[in-house]
């Protein structure tokens, strides 16, 4: 396989220089904005206005321009600031927050300081990140298997209001009150303080406008289940009443809706105790005096009481719910609703909402909902296949009246928003479409295998045969004069191939998918968690499809290398053609897959998100640099997994975040 050689000091200044002159690349300026999650509000994962990278130029010349070091995992999607008055330059501003809770501001093109490193223009801390072995415990966590460690700090990805330049960040802090006070591996107590803070930092200079605590007094944790341990062998960490920052992860992306922030919340491992509740909460931003405060209460996936840590089989008393969509964020219509979707626990109808998608009010007073036939089986813990694993789309287009959503049985459901419907009807031998528009399998239907080629799954194993999506679709939209003609969806479960679905108008006027996949592409390697997708194009040309995945090795509690890849893809969804990959085209460059963060497209560049303590930038190569020709699009890595410099690295990072 071909080697990058290493480039000296003094031809990368040159390089860059040529760059920012934008000489080398041909690309006319750009300025575009990604202001929040995979987007926009809709959550399509789509930049229509990128007027630099194209299939062809991405063949020929694309690679890695420089990293960025950060301190600490990368969790949080990458975000953009376009043409920002800064230091009295206008620059693209690259925002980043890690795991160990700092924040940082960097050129986004890579412009160098006199001393040669990449242009900060500023860092924050937000207070210390919470160790992992202080989470609640599951068996997992008991053997040592942390689904995130070594800290838990900024988990979500912040979002962005530009009227008030003002980013939006919630962080987990484990405050330090007292340095003889032994608080490592205990629970939350007034010594040993844990809460999950909001932040509005000033993206000029990372001042903090404000910050407050997110109040769930009431709400967690049970309050039977205070001054008791979880089981008798934790006899030390019993339950405390100032536990609930402990126990809750702020998981999904943080969503800007009308001057109001929301954020949904689930649990660590899905630990059984102390219990927890799926949470949906909302901020009010004051835009004068900049200041935030907490809306009304929280919206509850289930209802409290329940808190037996044991296996129970009761709908109605199982709790949990959580809102933690792999990290995709709520999505919200024209009109303020906003949409989630919510993983395995408690189930009655108008009543408690797990493993349903759910519309909401702006208030989060009225929720409309639906929920798949077989709600009962994916409530189940012994399956492993709730819906809320991925998070939901809103198709784009005046009158479109359409949102989509997967979780991980692997079947995809569009539904109407103004008619959500309830529970699907049931008929035998087949689930009726009413009340959703339309369903089918997104990934492939369950079957026998081997997991890790060691494990036989059973139908009643963990994880069963089924190809979890975690990674919500991204969506392609052909809109004209507004309104939705025509898109392509895409999809990448795990253990599964890259999927083309084409809409269209054709055989209904509303429009459904062809639940024939137009194109599949490559096949993801072992187990979790599949591609995560990002589109960028110029309106209907020059589409590529963006994907981040492991290299090649399961990634549910590992550190695995990663890999980003690029497919040309067209507006009839039936192309799907590998134009670059990274491991093929530049074998050395070995970072740790983040995951379920989606990579970055913005003005010609693609930032990704590490667990290498770095964001990589790769964009077109000046001319001049030196480049590899002996490469392939696309590549077997089995030679590359025998090379000394290829390994798994450190056990014990991130699974599933419920």
């Amino acid at each position: 396989m071909p080697q990058i050689p290493t480039t000296p000091h003094l031809f990368l200044f040159a390089v860059a220089a040529l760059a920012q002159r934008q000489g080398g690349s041909g690309c006319a300026p750009q300025s575009v904005s990604v202001l929040t999650h995979r987007n926009n509000p809709s959550r399509t994962g789509a930049n229509l206005s990128e007027a630099c990278l194209t299939p062809t130029n991405v063949r020929s010349s694309f690679g890695k321009l420089f990293s960025l070091n950060v301190q600490g995992q990368v969790y949080a999607q990458p975000l953009i600031v376009a043409d920002l008055q800064i230091r009295g330059k206008k620059r693209n501003v690259l925002f980043v927050a890690t795991m160990e809770n700092w924040v940082y501001a960097f050129d986004a093109d890579g412009h160098l300081e006199t001393n040669g490193d990449r242009e900060m223009f500023w860092k924050k801390s937000l207070g210390p990140a919470l160790p992992s072995n202080r989470i609640p415990r599951d068996v997992g966590a008991f053997l040592g298997r942390y689904n995130v460690s070594p800290s838990i700090g900024v988990t979500s990805t912040p979002v962005i209001d530009p009227a008030t330049q003002t980013i939006f960040l919630v962080a987990k802090v484990a405050e330090i009150k007292d340095e003889t006070v032994p608080c490592d591996g205990q629970v939350a107590t007034a010594d040993c303080p844990v809460a999950n803070k909001i932040f509005a930092l000033n993206i000029l200079n990372g001042h903090i406008r404000d910050s407050q605590v997110i109040d769930m007094k009431g709400y967690s944790p049970e309050p039977t289940q205070v001054g008791k341990p979880c089981f008798p062998w934790d006899a030390k960490r019993n339950v405390s009443r100032d536990d609930a920052g402990r126990i809750n992860l702020q998981r999904t992306a943080l969503l800007w809706n009308r001057g109001r922030i929301y954020m949904g919340f689930g649990s660590h491992q899905d630990a059984p105790c102390p219990m927890y509740h799926g949470m949906l909460v909302a901020f009010d931003f004051d835009p004068v005096n900049l200041k935030l405060s907490q809306f009304a209460k929280p919206f509850l996936v289930t209802k409290l009481g329940e808190t037996d840590p044991f296996p129970n089989l009761d709908p109605k008393t199982l709790g949990k719910g959580g809102i933690w969509q792999a990290g995709n964020g709520p999505a919200a219509d024209d009109a303020g609703n906003v949409y989630v979707m919510t993983g395995n626990g408690g189930f009655e109808k108008d009543v408690q909402f797990s493993s349903s998608l759910l519309k909401l009010s702006p208030d989060l007073d009225k929720v409309e909902w639906f929920a798949p036939a077989n709600v009962g089986a994916l409530n189940a813990d012994a399956l492993d296949i709730d819906l809320g694993s991925s998070g939901p789309v809103l198709l784009p287009g005046a009158g479109t009246d359409q949102v989509m959503g997967a979780g991980k049985q692997g079947m995809l459901y569009l539904v109407k928003p103004s008619a959500m419907g309830g529970q699907q009807q049931h008929r035998w031998p087949h689930d009726r479409t009413d009340p959703p528009i339309q369903y089918f399998w997104a990934a492939k239907r369950w079957a026998p295998e081997f997991i890790y080629h060691v494990f036989p799954i059973s139908l009643f194993a963990f994880a069963t045969g089924y190809h979890h999506i975690h990674g919500a679709p991204a969506f392609w939209p052909d809109l004209r004069d507004g309104k939705l003609l025509r898109g392509v969806m895409y999809v990448w479960p795990e253990r599964d191939y890259v999927k083309a679905f084409a809409w269209s108008r054709d055989t209904s006027p509303d429009g459904k998918f062809d639940p024939k996949p137009k194109k599949i592409g490559p096949k993801a390697g072992l187990g979790m968690p599949g591609g995560f997708l990002s589109i960028s194009s110029h309106n209907q040309d020059n589409g590529i499809l963006w994907a981040a995945l492991p290299l090649h090795d399961d990634a549910w509690v590992d550190i695995v290398r990663g890999a980003l890849r690029a497919f040309e893809i067209t507006p009839d969804g039936q192309t799907l053609t590998p134009v670059w990959t990274s491991y093929c085209a530049e074998p050395n460059d070995n970072f740790n897959f983040a995951k379920y963060v989606p990579p970055t497209v913005a003005n010609g560049k693609v930032y990704l998100a590490t667990f290498s303590n770095l964001v990589n930038v790769y964009g077109l190569r000046p001319s001049g640099s030196p480049q590899s020709t002996d490469w392939k699009p696309d590549c077997d890595p089995t030679a590359l997994m025998e090379m000394p410099s290829y390994k798994k690295t450190a056990k014990g990072v991130k699974g599933h975040a419920h």
